[in-house]
C-alpha cells in the first residue's frame, strides 16, 4: 500500500469553469511544457483559462501547447476550452524576466493566477551570469522578480472583484535546509558536493515558502500559497543523479523504491498546484499556507515558517535586485 492517501486528493472537476468569451480568466505559468507543469497547464486550459506558458525553448513550448490541445480533445467535457500562448523567459537570465512581463502586457491588463512552477533540483554547484547559485536563481530569485513585476496585473484583478492567486512550487526538500542560512549564503559550496547540493536546493525551496508567507502579509488581498507536489519520478528533475558514476546506481534504486511507496504520477503531482490555483474553498483565510501532495494543507519546517527569516529573505533579495538595476 502506498503511504499517500489518494482518496483526499483534490478533484479539479469541482473547480469553476469559465467561458473565455464571456468571463475571461488569465493564468501565467513557468515550465508548463513538461512534467507537472504540463498537466497544470492542461487543466487550466480545460477550465477555460487563457494560459501564458513561459519557457526558454520556443519549439518545446509550442510542441507542448499542441499536445495539450490534443489531450484536451480526448477528455470528455462540454465546457469551452481556454487559450494557450507562448512567452519567452529564461530563468537563468534575469534580464529576460521584465521582457516576458512586457510581452504579457501587450496582450493583457490583469492576471488571475500566477504559477511559479519551473525549477531545478540537485544539480552540481554553478554560479549564474547574474551571480547567484543556479538552484537559488532558477527556483527562487527569477520567480521572485517575475512575481514583483506582475503584481500590478494581479492588483488590477483585485479591482475587478477577483481574488487573484500566486502559487510557488516548493518541495518537501525544503527540509534539507537543516539550519538557518542567511540569504547571502545561497552560494554555499562545501565538501561533499553530493550532500551540499541538496542543502542548496533546500535553501531555494524554503525561500519559496518564505516568499509566499511574506506576500500574504504585504499583499493580503492576493491569495499566496506554496506547494509540495509530491515525490514524482516521472520528471526530468532526477536525471542528473541517475547518471552520476557509482552514486547513480544507488540513486536509481532509491528512486525506484520511492516510486513504489510514496510516488505519484505527473498528473497527480499537479493536483496540489491546481487546488491552490482553482479551489473556491480556499480563501484569504489560508493566505500564506503550504499545501502538500494532492492539496492537503500542512505545516512546513520551522525555518521556512519563521517570519523573521522570511523578512530577511525578502529584504536581501530586494536589495540585490535593485543593485542589479531591476528597480523592484
Amino acid at each position: 500500500m502506498p503511504f499517500v492517501d489518494k482518496s483526499k486528493f483534490f478533484d479539479p472537476s469541482t473547480a469553476p469553469y469559465y467561458d473565455p468569451k464571456t468571463e475571461r480568466r488569465v493564468a501565467f505559468i513557468t515550465g508548463g511544457n513538461s512534467g507537472i507543469g504540463w498537466f497544470t497547464a492542461l487543466h487550466l486550459y480545460l477550465h477555460g483559462y487563457v494560459v501564458y506558458v513561459a519557457g526558454r525553448t520556443e519549439s518545446k513550448v509550442l510542441k507542448a501547447i499542441e499536445e495539450i490541445k490534443e489531450e484536451a480533445q480526448k477528455r470528455k467535457t462540454t465546457n469551452p476550452f481556454g487559450q494557450l500562448n507562448y512567452v519567452y523567459i529564461d530563468l537563468l537570465d534575469l534580464s529576460t524576466v521584465p521582457k516576458a512581463v512586457a510581452q504579457f502586457a501587450q496582450q493583457e491588463k490583469s492576471l488571475d493566477v500566477l504559477i511559479n512552477n519551473a525549477g531545478l533540483m540537485g544539480v552540481p554547484y554553478e554560479v549564474t551570469k547574474d551571480d547567484y547559485e543556479i538552484q537559488y536563481q532558477v527556483n527562487f530569485v527569477s520567480h521572485f522578480l517575475l512575481t514583483l513585476k506582475l503584481l500590478p496585473f494581479l492588483q488590477t484583478a483585485v479591482l475587478q472583484g477577483v481574488t487573484p492567486r500566486i502559487v510557488n512550487l516548493s518541495s518537501i526538500g525544503h527540509n534539507f535546509e537543516f539550519k538557518h542560512f542567511k540569504p547571502e549564503e545561497n552560494k554555499l559550496n562545501k565538501f561533499p558536493n553530493s550532500a551540499y547540493t541538496w542543502v542548496r536546493y533546500g535553501i531555494a525551496k524554503a525561500s519559496q515558502i518564505q516568499f509566499a508567507k511574506e506576500l500574504a502579509i504585504k499583499y493580503p488581498e492576493i491569495l499566496s500559497l506554496s506547494v509540495h507536489p509530491g515525490v514524482i519520478l516521472g520528471t526530468e528533475l532526477y536525471n542528473y543523479w541517475k547518471t552520476v558514476p557509482y552514486i547513480g546506481f544507488i540513486a536509481k534504486g532509491i528512486f525506484a523504491a520511492a516510486d513504489k511507496t510514496i510516488g505519484v504520477s505527473n498528473e497527480e503531482g499537479s493536483l496540489a498546484t491546481l487546488r491552490a490555483a482553482l479551489d473556491p474553498n480556499l480563501t484569504l483565510k489560508e493566505n500564506g499556507d503550504y499545501l502538500v501532495t494532492g492539496g492537503t494543507i500542512e505545516s512546513p519546517s520551522g525555518i521556512a515558517s519563521n517570519p523573521k527569516y522570511a523578512q530577511e529573505t525578502w529584504d536581501w533579495n530586494i536589495e540585490q535586485l535593485n543593485k542589479r538595476g531591476f528597480n523592484v
